[in-house]
């Protein structure tokens, strides 16, 4: 049997000092105590409220790093937590009294341990986590547009989970060779490159509705760029990468032309401007030569 001290909860942050000291208050609520929590901090600036946080019913460990990235800083927490299940969630979130419960719930059954398990995220007025009520989980298509259902009763087998709120062992993390840091910037399909890491070593992605988070989806702070077009660098380069990676080079004049559809559509929506085009073809271009991290 799965108890608390064996459970690391692994939470990556990037200026948002108050943002997430409420996701810390939320842990406090947990129903069951004595699990471990990690803070990996990437902000530039120091906090003393943060690295001196007052836990009750918690282990908390305040890890401080200079590189940035949502991948490197999941792979630092994996390595310095002490449980046997590593749990992630985003730092804007609440997580439900019994998530990690749920997690040692699920795990105790010994068929999973090479299992990733996402859990539910819930995100008030919005479809963000809910895209499709065909599914369950995270799937990937062929053209290159991640498809998801994180937000339903129904469980499920997936190609992969959330990386705002999913767990599994650290001797699967390990194996699986943990994030790939060259998903870079708002790390579009990280959690996506990760689901097929562990499928590849024979492990399976699932879905289960009982561990729950609520996702606020706070605008400012994270990895949110000044030039909101940016983004779409980001998406391009992140998802040519993937392609390459995976073998599906065939497939990239169709990953060109959805891209530059998705640009199109946020400029036609006046989210962004015609800089959105360029982001595009200049990621796609640095997702073509960004050396394969295999």
């Amino acid at each position: 049997m799965i108890t608390p001290n064996q459970v690391s909860l692994i939470i990556p942050t990037y200026n948002r000092q108050e943002i997430v000291s409420q996701t810390l208050k939320y842990l406090k609520k947990q129903s069951i105590t004595g699990f471990e929590v990690i803070l990996v901090d990437q902000t530039v600036s120091n906090d003393s409220n943060l690295k001196n946080f007052k836990n009750d019913g918690f282990i908390y460990k305040y890890i401080k790093i200079t590189e940035t990235g949502l991948p490197n800083a999941r792979n630092v927490g994996a390595e310095n937590a002490k449980g046997d299940i590593l749990v992630f969630i985003d730092d804007d979130s609440i997580p439900d009294p019994d998530l990690i419960q749920s997690y040692m719930n699920l795990f105790n059954d010994y068929e999973k341990d090479k299992w990733c398990i996402g859990g539910r995220v819930i995100e008030k007025n919005t479809t963000m986590f809910k895209e499709k009520d065909s599914i369950v989980g995270g799937w990937i298509t062929w053209y290159g547009k991640t498809l998801k259902n994180f937000d339903t009763v129904t469980s499920g087998e997936c190609e992969w989970a959330t990386g705002g709120n999913f767990g599994l062992t650290k001797d699967l993390f390990i194996e699986a060779g943990g994030f790939d840091p060259n998903f870079i910037g708002t790390a579009v399909l990280e959690d996506g490159d990760f689901g097929y890491a562990v499928k590849k070593i024979g492990g399976r992605v699932y879905y289960y509705p009982e561990p729950v988070i609520e996702h606020l989806r706070i605008p400012t702070g994270g990895v949110r760029q000044k030039n909101p077009a940016k983004g779409m660098f980001y998406r391009a380069h992140n998802t040519v990468y993937f392609f390459r990676k995976y073998g599906r080079r065939r497939f990239l004049f169709f990953v060109f032309l959805y891209l530059n559809g998705v640009a199109l559509k946020e400029w036609i929506k006046q989210k962004h401007g015609l800089s959105s085009f360029i982001w595009t073809w200049i990621g796609f271009y640095k997702g073509l030569v960004t050396k394969l991290n295999k």
